[in-house]
Order: structure tokens, then C-alpha cells, then sequence
């Protein structure tokens, strides 16, 4: 199950918490499920097992208890990444005729958890991954003033894979668009305010976008990685874009749109993008598609008065250090934060650089992804400490690698480096005596 760990991560942060965190007025209660995500590994014809836990958090005073309903249901990720339950968006790759639950209802007392089991029966001629969600409802739904309805749903999903063999990720590149900047009509001299408004406005559009879709054509789950060259008339390469996508992972049949921008202002004349998209295993791919446009010079000087530079600081780190300290034997999960500040695309690697901690003690749950303007991500580092560990103070890093989009040129790239320290003291397990010993 190698494979399925770099797809999911080793740490499955979060499928997805549905619908309303308003409760109805019966069940003053909150629900926590874990995991969110998770995938089971079964032989076509035979049987795996698997389990979620749900918990009702809170223990106030005027917490009751509260029964909660679990379903097995369908679910289809759009093009965008937008997630959509229930029965009109079965598809031919379900696993809800697969999973039976050893319970659909049960009562959970406040701050009492429930492992629900489940079952997965694969038919024969199963092959590649299949999904399906555990929709946990919380109380009755009720129609309550006005008629509104309000419940709370959360879904833990389920992907299972039926392998028969290595499977080859299949991929088509199926559309690639460019937008050039758009800026509005020159109309006299603006107020200040107004003029201050109109420059905020026209930099959010004062960019080059590229689009490209990309199918899975194959049996199994991919998590590609895309990224766009620039090239000027002469196929002189002289830009790199790296591409978002909202939910990197494309499922069997489905299709994803990925984004890059840049900032930076284009010279009048003709251009070229080769869109890269690797499949991220040995078994994969890379799938390339070309396109052409062009720059008018009206466009290029509109364009170089309206760029506002891009030296700022385009990478927020947080926390800028990580203190820890554990006993020998200790699990514990940190995070933190990665931010792109800046106008533009950024690819973010990740890795940990061991000084003095041993292999497999700390490992991240992602290591590689892309960031739109102005977006951030939380990234979980799992720490393990043998239980055998001397008592000591270990240091390490988290090595940061930031290349960001832009134009570039035979003597500068754009690369950055940085790190987050990393130090973890660890103690001397504490013995409690018993008595008379």
C-alpha cells in the first residue's frame, strides 16, 4: 500500500465537514469524526474491515444526549473541486453497494466516543478504486422557524482500491486557455480614493492566467503536479508558472481544472506555454500540451503601468520555530503554517533535514504542493519518539523550497530557502510508585 500513502499522506487531515454547525434545538451536543479520510485495500471477491470514531465533544452542563444517524452515500468531486452528496450523484465507480455498517443509529452520551465498524465486500470482478462517504447526521432533522431546516452532517470518506495489479496512471491534458490582463477604459483623472480603489482592482486582474484541465483516464486515484513554461517567439524559455488546484487528487473518470499566475508584465510580441503535468509515481507519465498567444503593444504598456512590483515578501511562515518536549514512547502531532503572500503562484517542497533526530521520528503529511495568491495551508508533522530514546535535547529543521512564478533568466531563478528549526527535548520517563513498593 505504498503508493496509497503518497497519494493520501500519512496523516489524512481532513475530508471534508458538511453542511450547518448550527444544531437543532433538541440536542445541544457537537460531533467529531475521525478519520475524515481514509482508504481500505481489498482483494476483488473478498472482504476488508474498517472503522470511524465519533465523538460528542461537549460535556457542558446543559449537554444531553444525542443519537446520530450514519449513511452510506455517494458522493462526486466537479471539475473545480467542489464535493456534492446523496443518491443523485451515484456514479459506476461507488462503493456504497459494497460497505455495511454495524450500525445505522446510536446514542452518544456527552463526551462518550463510538467506534463504528464497517465492512467492505468487493465483488469479483472489481478493478482499481472505487469511493463512497459515511454521512454522519446528528439529532432529527426538523423544520423549524420559517420553515428552515437545520442539521448537523459531517462525512468521513472511504476509497477503496480492488487491486489486481500495479496500475498505470492514465492522463489527458483535455483544455488549456490563456487570459491576458484586463484593464478598464482610461476615463479623465480620478478622485484619490476612487484612483487608490481602481489600482487595488485593476491588480487583481493586472495578471496572466493559464488554465488547463486534466482528465484521469485510468482505474486508479492520481495526485499530479503541474507547472507551465513560458517561451518568447524565438522558443527561448523565459518564465515558469506553477499550477494550483483546489483537491489535487482526481479520481477514476473525473477531471480537475489547474491555475497558474504571474504577475509580471509581458513584452508586445508572440509567446508560447508548454503546460507539464507528472503523475507523481514511477508508473505515470508526463503529459505536455502547448499553446500560443500573443501580446499587443497597448496591452504591454498598460500592463507595465499597472505592475506594482514583486519584490515584497511573498512566503509567511508560522511558527518561525518549533519547541517540543516529550517523554520517551510520546506520539504527538504539530503544525504549521505556509502562506503565499504574494501575486503570483508559488511550488512549495518540503523536507525534514535530521541533524541529530534518527529516521522515521518526524515525517510530514505532505511534502510537495502548490499555493494560489493569497492562500495558505496547514501542514501536520507526526512525531514519534522511541520509547528507548536517551534523554537529550535533538535538534532538526523543516527545509523549505519555494520557487515562485515569474519571469527568469540564464543568471537568476527563482528559488528561495528557508527553514523552521526544530528542537525536542527529551525527558526521563517519570516513574510512579506504588504503595509499599
Amino acid at each position: 500500500m505504498k503508493r496509497n500513502s503518497n497519494i493520501i499522506g500519512w496523516i489524512t487531515t481532513g475530508f471534508l465537514a458538511t453542511l450547518f454547525l448550527v444544531l437543532p434545538a433538541d440536542c445541544f451536543a457537537g460531533m467529531a469524526v475521525s478519520p475524515l479520510k481514509q482508504w481500505v485495500e481489498v482483494k476483488p471477491g473478498t472482504e476488508a474491515f474498517f472503522s470511524v470514531t465519533v465523538t460528542n465533544v461537549n460535556r457542558g452542563p446543559e449537554t444531553g444526549s444525542c443519537t446520530v444517524y450514519a449513511d452510506v452515500v455517494d458522493f462526486t468531486v466537479s471539475p473545480d473541486g467542489q464535493l456534492s452528496f446523496g443518491q443523485e450523484y451515484k456514479h459506476g465507480r461507488s462503493a456504497v453497494p459494497w460497505i455495511s455498517l454495524d450500525a445505522g443509529k446510536f446514542v452518544l452520551e456527552p463526551g462518550e466516543s463510538k467506534e463504528l465498524r464497517g465492512k467492505v465486500s468487493a465483488p469479483a470482478s472489481a478493478d482499481g478504486d472505487y469511493w463512497a462517504a459515511i454521512m454522519f447526521t446528528l439529532g432529527n432533522p426538523k423544520n423549524q422557524e420559517k420553515g428552515i431546516q437545520v442539521v448537523l452532517r459531517t462525512a468521513s470518506g472511504v476509497f477503496v482500491r480492488a487491486a489486481r495489479r500495479s496500475y498505470i496512471e492514465r492522463t489527458s491534458i483535455t483544455d488549456v486557455n490563456v487570459s491576458l490582463p484586463r484593464f478598464a477604459p482610461e476615463e479623465g483623472v480620478p478622485e484619490k480614493s476612487a484612483q487608490h480603489q481602481a489600482s487595488q482592482e485593476s491588480q487583481a486582474e493586472c495578471v496572466l492566467k493559464i488554465n488547463a484541465q486534466l482528465k484521469n483516464d485510468g482505474l486508479a486515484a492520481t495526485e499530479p503536479n503541474g507547472k507551465a513554461f513560458l517561451y518568447a517567439g524565438n522558443s527561448r524559455r523565459i518564465g515558469y508558472i506553477p499550477l494550483y488546484a483546489s483537491r489535487r487528487q482526481i479520481l477514476p473518470g473525473h477531471t480537475r481544472w489547474f491555475t497558474g499566475v504571474m504577475a509580471q508584465p509581458l513584452a508586445a510580441g508572440r509567446y508560447s506555454v508548454r503546460v507539464f503535468f507528472d503523475a507523481g509515481s514511477k508508473y505515470g507519465r508526463t503529459r505536455t500540451r502547448n499553446l500560443e498567444f500573443s501580446v499587443s503593444q497597448e496591452l504591454a504598456a498598460r500592463w507595465a503601468q499597472n505592475f506594482t512590483g514583486d519584490d515584497r515578501q511573498i512566503l509567511e511562515l508560522n511558527p518561525q520555530k518549533i519547541d517540543l518536549a516529550l517523554n520517551p514512547g510520546r506520539f504527538t502531532v504539530t503544525k504549521f503554517l505556509i502562506a503565499n503572500t504574494g501575486s503570483g503562484t508559488i511550488s512549495v517542497r518540503c523536507r525534514m533535514q535530521n541533524d541529530q533526530v534518527q529516521e522515521g521520528w518526524m515525517k510530514l503529511d505532505c511534502s510537495e504542493f502548490a499555493l494560489a495568491p493569497n492562500a495558505r495551508r496547514d501542514i501536520a508533522c507526526a512525531v514519534r519518539i522511541p520509547a528507548d530514546a536517551q534523554p537529550q535535547d535533538y535538534n532538526a529543521a523543516i527545509q523549505i523550497e519555494v520557487e515562485r512564478s515569474g519571469l527568469t533568466s540564464q543568471s537568476e531563478n527563482n528559488v528561495m530557502l528557508c527553514e523552521i528549526p526544530v528542537h525536542i527535548l527529551v525527558s526521563k520517563r517519570i516513574a510512579i510508585a506504588s504503595e509499599g513498593g
